[in-house]
Protein backbone atom coordinates (compact mmCIF):
# COMPACT_ATOMS: atom_id res chain seq x y z
CA UNK A 1 0.00 0.00 0.00
CA UNK A 2 1.38 3.39 -1.02
CA UNK A 3 1.98 5.88 1.79
CA UNK A 4 0.12 9.15 1.45
CA UNK A 5 0.70 12.47 3.15
CA UNK A 6 -1.87 15.11 4.02
CA UNK A 7 -1.13 18.58 2.70
CA UNK A 8 -2.82 21.95 3.07
CA UNK A 9 -2.74 23.46 -0.42
CA UNK A 10 -3.38 27.14 -1.06
CA UNK A 11 -5.50 26.96 -4.22
CA UNK A 12 -6.78 30.51 -4.76
CA UNK A 13 -7.35 33.83 -3.03
CA UNK A 14 -8.66 32.99 0.48
CA UNK A 15 -9.07 29.30 -0.48
CA UNK A 16 -7.25 26.27 0.91
CA UNK A 17 -7.90 22.53 0.67
CA UNK A 18 -6.51 19.55 2.56
CA UNK A 19 -5.57 16.78 0.11
CA UNK A 20 -3.84 13.41 0.17
CA UNK A 21 -0.67 13.14 -1.92
CA UNK A 22 2.22 10.77 -2.29
CA UNK A 23 5.38 12.00 -0.53
CA UNK A 24 8.52 12.45 -2.62
CA UNK A 25 11.75 10.63 -1.84
CA UNK A 26 14.58 12.87 -0.54
CA UNK A 27 17.39 13.64 -2.98
CA UNK A 28 21.03 13.08 -1.97
CA UNK A 29 21.93 15.71 0.61
CA UNK A 30 18.27 16.15 1.60
CA UNK A 31 16.23 14.56 4.38
CA UNK A 32 12.54 13.93 5.03
CA UNK A 33 11.04 15.63 8.08
CA UNK A 34 7.77 14.45 9.60
CA UNK A 35 6.28 17.82 10.50
CA UNK A 36 4.93 18.31 14.01
CA UNK A 37 4.24 22.05 14.15
CA UNK A 38 4.15 24.75 11.48
CA UNK A 39 3.42 28.40 12.22
CA UNK A 40 1.47 30.79 9.99
CA UNK A 41 3.66 33.73 8.96
CA UNK A 42 2.50 37.26 8.15
CA UNK A 43 4.00 37.02 4.66
CA UNK A 44 1.80 33.96 4.06
CA UNK A 45 -1.25 35.90 5.19
CA UNK A 46 -0.38 38.51 2.55
CA UNK A 47 -0.10 35.78 -0.07
CA UNK A 48 -3.43 34.27 1.00
CA UNK A 49 -5.20 37.51 0.03
CA UNK A 50 -3.13 38.05 -3.13
CA UNK A 51 -0.71 40.69 -1.86
CA UNK A 52 2.61 38.85 -2.04
CA UNK A 53 4.30 38.95 -5.42
CA UNK A 54 6.59 35.97 -4.70
CA UNK A 55 3.86 33.46 -3.90
CA UNK A 56 1.35 32.11 -6.42
CA UNK A 57 -1.23 29.33 -5.99
CA UNK A 58 -1.33 26.39 -6.03
CA UNK A 59 1.25 26.10 -3.29
CA UNK A 60 2.01 24.32 -0.03
CA UNK A 61 3.17 27.12 2.25
CA UNK A 62 4.75 26.86 5.69
CA UNK A 63 8.34 27.90 6.38
CA UNK A 64 8.22 28.08 10.20
CA UNK A 65 8.21 24.44 11.20
CA UNK A 66 9.69 21.71 13.28
CA UNK A 67 9.52 17.93 13.25
CA UNK A 68 11.43 14.66 13.29
CA UNK A 69 13.84 13.43 10.61
CA UNK A 70 12.51 10.07 9.37
CA UNK A 71 14.41 9.44 6.12
CA UNK A 72 17.63 10.55 4.44
CA UNK A 73 18.72 10.78 0.83
CA UNK A 74 22.37 10.05 1.60
CA UNK A 75 23.70 7.37 3.96
CA UNK A 76 26.14 9.92 5.39
CA UNK A 77 23.17 11.77 6.87
CA UNK A 78 21.79 8.73 8.72
CA UNK A 79 22.90 10.24 12.06
CA UNK A 80 20.01 12.72 11.65
CA UNK A 81 17.30 10.03 11.68
CA UNK A 82 15.12 10.33 14.78
CA UNK A 83 16.31 13.82 15.70
CA UNK A 84 13.82 16.58 16.47
CA UNK A 85 14.76 19.60 14.40
CA UNK A 86 13.84 23.16 13.62
CA UNK A 87 14.23 23.89 9.91
CA UNK A 88 15.97 26.89 8.38
CA UNK A 89 13.94 27.17 5.15
CA UNK A 90 16.60 28.95 3.09
CA UNK A 91 17.94 26.90 0.16
CA UNK A 92 21.00 28.54 -1.35
CA UNK A 93 23.95 27.85 -3.65
CA UNK A 94 26.55 27.50 -0.88
CA UNK A 95 29.26 28.95 -3.15
CA UNK A 96 28.72 32.70 -3.52
CA UNK A 97 30.34 35.28 -1.22
CA UNK A 98 27.12 35.65 0.75
CA UNK A 99 26.83 31.93 1.45
CA UNK A 100 30.52 31.71 2.33
CA UNK A 101 30.15 34.47 4.94
CA UNK A 102 26.98 33.04 6.51
CA UNK A 103 24.66 35.60 4.90
CA UNK A 104 22.73 33.11 2.82
CA UNK A 105 19.61 35.31 2.93
CA UNK A 106 21.36 37.47 0.30
CA UNK A 107 22.31 34.62 -2.06
CA UNK A 108 21.32 35.51 -5.67
CA UNK A 109 20.05 31.94 -6.12
CA UNK A 110 18.10 31.96 -2.84
CA UNK A 111 14.99 29.81 -2.70
CA UNK A 112 12.66 29.06 0.18
CA UNK A 113 10.96 25.96 1.55
CA UNK A 114 7.27 26.90 1.53
CA UNK A 115 7.62 29.10 -1.57
CA UNK A 116 9.84 27.42 -4.17
CA UNK A 117 9.54 23.98 -2.56
CA UNK A 118 6.62 22.37 -0.68
CA UNK A 119 6.52 23.65 2.89
CA UNK A 120 5.54 22.66 6.40
CA UNK A 121 1.78 22.60 5.92
CA UNK A 122 2.23 18.95 4.99
CA UNK A 123 2.91 15.81 7.01
CA UNK A 124 6.22 14.97 5.30
CA UNK A 125 8.57 17.59 3.86
CA UNK A 126 11.98 17.27 2.21
CA UNK A 127 14.67 19.77 3.25
CA UNK A 128 18.46 20.09 2.80
CA UNK A 129 20.53 18.38 5.49
CA UNK A 130 22.17 21.69 6.40
CA UNK A 131 18.74 23.15 7.22
CA UNK A 132 18.25 20.98 10.31
CA UNK A 133 18.97 22.32 13.81
CA UNK A 134 18.36 19.98 16.72
CA UNK A 135 15.81 21.32 19.19
CA UNK A 136 14.47 20.28 22.58
CA UNK A 137 10.88 21.57 22.51
CA UNK A 138 8.98 21.04 19.28
CA UNK A 139 6.15 23.57 19.65
CA UNK A 140 8.54 26.33 20.75
CA UNK A 141 11.03 25.15 18.14
CA UNK A 142 8.67 26.24 15.37
CA UNK A 143 9.33 29.81 16.55
CA UNK A 144 13.03 29.59 15.68
CA UNK A 145 12.46 31.06 12.21
CA UNK A 146 10.51 34.17 13.31
CA UNK A 147 12.86 34.64 16.28
CA UNK A 148 15.82 34.61 13.88
CA UNK A 149 14.00 37.20 11.76
CA UNK A 150 13.54 39.38 14.84
CA UNK A 151 17.23 38.98 15.72
CA UNK A 152 18.13 40.31 12.28
CA UNK A 153 15.77 43.30 12.53
CA UNK A 154 17.06 44.25 15.97
CA UNK A 155 20.67 43.94 14.76
CA UNK A 156 19.92 46.44 11.98
CA UNK A 157 18.26 48.78 14.49
CA UNK A 158 21.50 48.91 16.51
CA UNK A 159 19.83 49.50 19.89
CA UNK A 160 21.78 51.32 22.54
CA UNK A 161 21.32 51.63 26.28
CA UNK A 162 18.58 54.16 27.10
CA UNK A 163 17.15 54.19 23.54
CA UNK A 164 13.43 54.76 23.08
CA UNK A 165 11.95 52.20 20.67
CA UNK A 166 8.66 51.87 18.79
CA UNK A 167 7.62 48.48 17.42
CA UNK A 168 4.76 48.60 14.93
CA UNK A 169 2.84 45.33 14.87
CA UNK A 170 2.09 42.94 17.74
CA UNK A 171 2.36 39.81 15.62
CA UNK A 172 5.13 37.31 16.24
CA UNK A 173 7.99 39.40 14.82
CA UNK A 174 6.88 42.48 16.72
CA UNK A 175 6.55 40.63 20.03
CA UNK A 176 9.90 38.91 19.63
CA UNK A 177 11.54 42.21 18.70
CA UNK A 178 10.17 43.79 21.88
CA UNK A 179 11.56 40.92 23.93
CA UNK A 180 15.00 41.25 22.34
CA UNK A 181 15.05 45.05 22.72
CA UNK A 182 14.34 44.60 26.43
CA UNK A 183 17.55 42.59 26.72
CA UNK A 184 19.48 45.47 25.12
CA UNK A 185 18.32 47.87 27.84
CA UNK A 186 16.10 50.16 25.78
CA UNK A 187 14.23 52.24 28.36
CA UNK A 188 11.00 52.56 26.38
CA UNK A 189 9.46 49.91 24.15
CA UNK A 190 6.10 51.06 22.82
CA UNK A 191 4.19 48.48 20.75
CA UNK A 192 1.52 49.74 18.34
CA UNK A 193 -1.19 47.63 16.70
CA UNK A 194 -4.87 47.82 15.76
CA UNK A 195 -5.73 44.61 17.62
CA UNK A 196 -6.32 45.01 21.36
CA UNK A 197 -5.92 41.27 22.06
CA UNK A 198 -2.45 41.24 20.53
CA UNK A 199 -1.53 44.43 22.33
CA UNK A 200 -2.36 42.73 25.62
CA UNK A 201 0.11 39.96 24.68
CA UNK A 202 2.80 42.60 24.12
CA UNK A 203 2.75 43.51 27.81
CA UNK A 204 4.06 40.00 28.56
CA UNK A 205 6.77 40.37 25.93
CA UNK A 206 8.70 43.30 27.30
CA UNK A 207 6.60 46.22 26.08
CA UNK A 208 6.68 49.18 28.48
CA UNK A 209 3.60 50.63 26.78
CA UNK A 210 1.00 49.78 24.14
CA UNK A 211 -1.17 51.86 21.82
CA UNK A 212 -3.95 51.09 19.36
CA UNK A 213 -2.87 53.31 16.46
CA UNK A 214 -6.26 52.95 14.78
CA UNK A 215 -8.07 54.38 17.81
CA UNK A 216 -5.45 56.75 19.20
CA UNK A 217 -4.08 59.31 16.76
CA UNK A 218 -1.81 61.16 19.22
CA UNK A 219 1.19 58.87 18.85
CA UNK A 220 4.39 59.63 20.73
CA UNK A 221 7.22 60.81 18.50
CA UNK A 222 10.99 61.20 18.42
CA UNK A 223 11.84 57.55 19.00
CA UNK A 224 15.49 56.64 18.58
CA UNK A 225 14.55 53.54 16.60
CA UNK A 226 11.41 52.16 14.97
CA UNK A 227 10.81 48.61 13.71
CA UNK A 228 7.92 48.19 11.27
CA UNK A 229 6.86 44.56 11.53
CA UNK A 230 3.72 45.03 9.41
CA UNK A 231 4.72 46.52 6.07
CA UNK A 232 1.82 48.61 4.75
CA UNK A 233 1.95 52.16 3.40
CA UNK A 234 0.21 53.29 6.59
CA UNK A 235 2.69 51.64 8.95
CA UNK A 236 5.74 52.68 6.92
CA UNK A 237 4.54 56.28 7.00
CA UNK A 238 3.93 55.96 10.75
CA UNK A 239 7.48 54.71 11.20
CA UNK A 240 9.02 57.64 9.31
CA UNK A 241 6.88 60.19 11.15
CA UNK A 242 7.55 58.69 14.59
CA UNK A 243 11.34 58.48 14.51
CA UNK A 244 13.57 61.29 15.76
CA UNK A 245 15.88 63.24 13.49
CA UNK A 246 18.94 61.09 12.91
CA UNK A 247 17.00 58.04 14.12
CA UNK A 248 16.86 54.53 12.69
CA UNK A 249 13.93 52.81 10.96
CA UNK A 250 13.98 49.10 10.13
CA UNK A 251 11.45 47.71 7.66
CA UNK A 252 10.87 43.99 8.17
CA UNK A 253 7.13 43.69 7.31
CA UNK A 254 6.24 42.61 3.77
CA UNK A 255 2.50 43.16 3.42
CA UNK A 256 2.61 45.67 0.52
CA UNK A 257 5.27 45.67 -2.24
CA UNK A 258 5.18 49.43 -2.97
CA UNK A 259 4.95 52.53 -0.80
CA UNK A 260 5.18 56.27 -1.45
CA UNK A 261 7.57 58.01 0.92
CA UNK A 262 8.38 61.58 1.95
CA UNK A 263 11.92 61.39 0.59
CA UNK A 264 12.78 65.07 1.10
CA UNK A 265 11.67 64.86 4.73
CA UNK A 266 13.78 61.71 5.18
CA UNK A 267 16.82 63.45 3.69
CA UNK A 268 16.41 66.65 5.71
CA UNK A 269 15.91 64.68 8.91
CA UNK A 270 18.83 62.34 8.17
CA UNK A 271 16.66 59.34 8.93
CA UNK A 272 18.51 56.07 8.50
CA UNK A 273 16.40 53.35 6.88
CA UNK A 274 17.27 49.67 6.69
CA UNK A 275 15.55 46.73 5.04
CA UNK A 276 15.73 43.49 7.01
CA UNK A 277 15.02 40.17 5.30
CA UNK A 278 15.18 36.75 6.91
CA UNK A 279 18.35 36.12 8.92
CA UNK A 280 21.97 35.15 8.76
CA UNK A 281 23.09 31.65 9.73
CA UNK A 282 24.30 33.09 13.03
CA UNK A 283 20.88 34.66 13.71
CA UNK A 284 19.21 31.26 13.24
CA UNK A 285 21.74 29.46 15.46
CA UNK A 286 21.22 32.04 18.21
CA UNK A 287 17.44 31.68 17.93
CA UNK A 288 17.63 27.89 18.32
CA UNK A 289 20.02 28.23 21.25
CA UNK A 290 17.71 30.70 22.99
CA UNK A 291 14.75 28.33 22.60
CA UNK A 292 16.73 25.26 23.69
CA UNK A 293 17.78 27.09 26.85
CA UNK A 294 14.14 27.81 27.68
CA UNK A 295 14.54 31.57 27.54
CA UNK A 296 11.53 32.21 25.31
CA UNK A 297 8.76 31.23 27.74
CA UNK A 298 6.76 34.29 28.84
CA UNK A 299 4.03 32.38 30.66
CA UNK A 300 1.18 33.64 28.51
CA UNK A 301 -0.90 31.78 25.89
CA UNK A 302 -0.32 34.13 22.97
CA UNK A 303 -0.51 31.41 20.31
CA UNK A 304 -2.93 28.60 19.47
CA UNK A 305 -2.27 25.12 18.02
CA UNK A 306 -4.76 23.65 15.55
CA UNK A 307 -5.08 20.75 13.12
CA UNK A 308 -4.29 21.12 9.45
CA UNK A 309 -7.95 21.04 8.41
CA UNK A 310 -8.43 24.33 10.28
CA UNK A 311 -5.95 26.01 7.95
CA UNK A 312 -8.25 28.17 5.82
CA UNK A 313 -10.28 29.15 8.87
CA UNK A 314 -7.10 30.05 10.77
CA UNK A 315 -5.71 32.19 7.94
CA UNK A 316 -8.95 34.16 7.77
CA UNK A 317 -8.99 34.56 11.55
CA UNK A 318 -5.41 35.86 11.66
CA UNK A 319 -6.32 38.50 9.07
CA UNK A 320 -9.13 39.79 11.28
CA UNK A 321 -8.44 42.79 13.56
CA UNK A 322 -10.31 40.82 16.23
CA UNK A 323 -8.00 37.79 16.19
CA UNK A 324 -7.17 36.73 19.76
CA UNK A 325 -3.79 35.21 18.90
CA UNK A 326 -0.52 36.67 17.68
CA UNK A 327 0.38 33.29 16.18
CA UNK A 328 -1.56 30.24 15.06
CA UNK A 329 0.45 27.03 14.68
CA UNK A 330 -0.87 24.15 12.55
CA UNK A 331 -0.22 20.53 13.46
CA UNK A 332 -0.33 18.17 10.43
Amino acid sequence: MAITTKALIWTDIRKMDVVDKQPEEPQPGWVTVKVDYAGICGSELSAFIGQNELRKPPSIMGHEFTGKVVKVGSQSDSYLIGKNVAVNPLVTCGKCRYCRTGNRQLCPERKLIGVDYPGGFEEYVNVPNYSCYEIVDKPEGSLAEPLATAFRAVEHARPELDDRALIIGAGTIGLLSAKLLESYGTVERLVADINDFRLDHALYWGATGIINNRKEKNMAKDFDLVIDAVGTEETRSLAINSVARGGRVVFVGLHEPRTEMQVNYIIRSEIEMHGSFCYSDDNFRRAVDLINRGLLDVGERWYDIRTLDKGEESFNEELSPESKFSKIILKP
